[in-house]
């Protein structure tokens, strides 16, 4: 069983987390700009995969509106069935 901590040691533990939460913070962002940079200096594989997004994107919005028009069609089809019938 763990035993209780003093007012002290438990400042102390607080302290350390605060500072090793820092530090992995500083490292993420560090690593983060790095990646960054990497990126803006291969604009190429951003277009690539532009292209690669943009037919299927394309071809999901068609899709999209071809759903949307049949919902829209059922919907009225329901109205006339339940209030003119």
């Amino acid at each position: 069983m763990k035993e209780p901590q003093t007012r002290k040691e438990y400042r102390e533990q607080q302290k350390r987390e605060q500072e090793e939460a820092a530090e992995r913070d500083k490292k993420r962002v560090e690593v983060e700009r790095e990646y960054a940079r990497d990126e803006s200096k291969h604009p190429e594989k951003i277009q690539r995969f532009d292209e690669q997004t943009y037919h299927k994107v394309s071809g999901l919005k068609q899709k999209l509106n071809w759903a949307i028009g049949i919902v829209i069609v059922l919907i009225v089809l329901v109205y006339l069935v339940l209030f003119l019938l």
